[in-house]
């Protein structure tokens, strides 16, 4: 299968520091991904590249043959931004999740993650765990071609770690769109055959 997501001699240091990659290539098909690595290798920061929240300083990254940038990127859910703290959580969701199939999965994936009794309540009364499911349920329920989890399962509880295993094994026989995880090591109930290790 050819790449889905490409990554060429990138480069990219914040400023003042050592740079965090320096030539970093990797070549990923369709399906689900791991990006491994230690603390501070740089794990949130290709995450962000691929947001394209910042632009890295070489090298080049694709998706499905067109570069990534501006209106195509990896969708990353970042749920501690402290302007969500007064935003309802049902109307955060109905902005960015269209009516439609993307709807209906959005209700399953509620369902799914036990979200139900949170939607009246604004960010602020979420606990960590409660806001990082409202970003996976959203970026769960829009399934984009890129789909980037930071540390997915930090502060879920059980059953919702079953249900977020289950939708990843499932991504994992996808042909059109990627979700690259983001971790230390491989979660121990997930196989994942594509990996990216930072060190």
């Amino acid at each position: 299968m050819n790449a889905f997501l490409e990554i060429r001699g990138l480069g990219f240091a914040w400023p003042g520091q050592a740079p965090l990659f320096a030539h970093l290539n990797a070549s990923l098909t369709p399906g689900l991904a791991l990006l491994s690595g230690d603390e501070q290798r740089g794990k949130t920061t290709l995450l962000r590249l691929l947001a394209a929240e910042i632009r890295p300083q070489a090298g080049a990254m694709q998706l499905a043959g067109q570069d990534i940038g501006g209106a195509l990127a990896g969708l990353r859910p970042d749920m501690t931004r402290p302007d969500l703290d007064t935003v309802v959580v049902a109307d955060w969701l109905r902005t960015q999740v269209p009516e439609g199939p993307a709807r209906d999965r959005l209700d399953e994936h509620i369902d799914g993650l036990s979200l139900g009794e949170h939607l009246h309540k604004g960010f602020y009364m979420l606990s960590a765990g409660g806001r990082r499911k409202v970003g996976l349920a959203a970026a769960m329920a829009l399934q984009p071609p890129l789909t980037l989890l930071d540390q997915p399962f930090a502060a879920l509880d059980l059953a919702s770690i079953r249900y977020l295993s289950d939708w990843l094994r499932e991504q994992s026989l996808a042909t059109d769109r990627l979700v690259l995880l983001a971790d230390y090591e491989a979660p121990a109930n997930l196989a994942i055959a594509q990996r990216i290790d930072l060190g």
